[in-house]
C-alpha cells in the first residue's frame, strides 16, 4: 500500500507500508524520487519534516540502476532493507520498472533486487559475524537473565549492510516481557559501533522479533530488513538452522505482525517483502 503526498518539477514524494502480514502490521518509510540531483541538507531536512525511521531518495542512473540514499530525521545512514524495498515497490506501481532484476547503487556496493509478480527480493551485503564479551551489560540493559537466553544460540553482531546485536532469548514470553532501557542500549550499541539490538527466538520454524536502535532515534523499529538478514545470514551459519526459506515475524507485541521473508537465491542471501 501506497500513497502520493506531493507531485513537484524536482521530486515526486510517497509513503510506503512494507513487510505487512495479511493487511496489517508493516514498516512505513518515506520514499522521494528524485528528478535531479538535491543538496544533503534538503534531503536531511525532507527526512527530519517527513518523521518516518526512514526515508529514502532514489535517483534513476540508467534502465536497471537505481542510486538510493537514506535517511532518519537525525541523519544519513548507509543502507535500510525496508525502505529500499519500499523504493523498488513504488519504481513498480509507478511504472519504471516491471517485473525482472535490477541493482540498487548503494554508497559502499551495488546489491541485486528481484522484482516478482507478488514480492520484492532485496540481496543482502556479504554476512558477517562477530563475537561479542558485553554480555553481561547487554543482559541488563533489557533485563534479561543468562537463563532466559537460547540454549543453542549466541549472542554475536551480525553484519548485512548495517552492525546489528543479535540477541536469543527463550520463547515468546521472554521476548514479548522484556525491561528495555534505551539510554544503556544506546550506550552499548555505540560501543559496539552498532546500530541497535535485534532481539529474538524461534518457535516452530518461525523466528518472532523485535528490534531497538535508540541511537538513531528509533526507540522500537516495526519491521527491519537488514537486520533480518543478518539473523538469516548467521542461522545459516549454524547446521541445526540453516534453510533457504525463513519468515520472520517482528512487532507481535504492537498487536499487528510484520511478516520478513528471507530466501537463498544461487549462495547469496536475500530479504524480501509482499505487496
Amino acid at each position: 500500500m501506497y500513497t502520493l503526498l506531493l507531485l513537484k518539477r524536482r521530486v515526486m514524494e510517497f509513503i510506503v507500508n512494507v513487510f505487512t502480514h495479511n493487511g496489517k502490521g508493516g514498516n512505513k518509510a518515506g520514499v522521494v524520487m528524485l528528478k535531479e540531483d538535491i543538496l544533503k541538507g534538503e534531503c536531511q531536512k525532507k527526512a527530519k519534516e517527513l518523521g518516518f525511521s526512514e526515508t529514502v531518495f532514489v535517483k534513476k542512473i540508467s534502465e536497471k540502476i537505481f542510486e538510493l540514499k537514506f535517511y532518519t530525521p537525525q541523519c544519513e545512514i548507509e543502507f535500510c532493507g525496508h525502505a529500499s524495498l519500499g523504493a523498488f515497490y513504488i519504481l513498480k506501481k509507478t511504472g519504471i520498472i516491471e517485473e525482472g532484476e535490477y541493482i540498487e547503487r548503494l554508497n559502499f556496493k551495488d546489491l541485486k533486487v528481484r522484482v516478482e509478480k507478488r514480492e520484492i527480493f532485496l540481496e543482502q551485503d556479504s554476512i558477517k559475524i562477530e563475537g561479542i564479551s558485553e554480555i553481561e551489560q547487554i543482559l541488563n540493559s533489557i533485563g534479561v537473565k543468562k537463563e532466559e537466553l537460547h540454549e543453542n544460540l549466541e549472542i554475536v553482531i551480525g553484519y548485512s549492510g548495517l552492525r546489528d546485536i543479535l540477541i536469543p532469548v527463550k520463547n515468546r514470553k521472554v521476548l514479548n516481557n522484556l525491561k528495555i532501557d534505551l539510554e544503556k542500549i544506546k550506550y552499548i550499541s555505540k560501543d559496539c559501533s552498532a546500530v541497535g539490538y535485534h532481539v529474538y527466538t524461534i518457535e516452530n520454524n518461525r523466528v518472532y522479533c523485535r528490534n531497538f536502535a535508540p541511537l538513531y532515534g528509533i526507540d522500537e523499529e516495526a519491521a527491519t530488513g537488514s537486520s533480518n538478514g543478518a539473523l538469516f545470514g548467521y542461522l545459516n551459519t549454524i547446521e541445526r538452522y540453516k534453510s533457504d526459506y525463513l519468515e520472520f515475524f517482528q512487532g507481535e507485541n504492537y498487536g499487528a505482525c510484520s511478516k520478513i521473508t528471507g530466501r537463498v537465491i544461487d549462495g547469496k542471501i536475500y530479504v524480501g517483502s509482499e505487496f
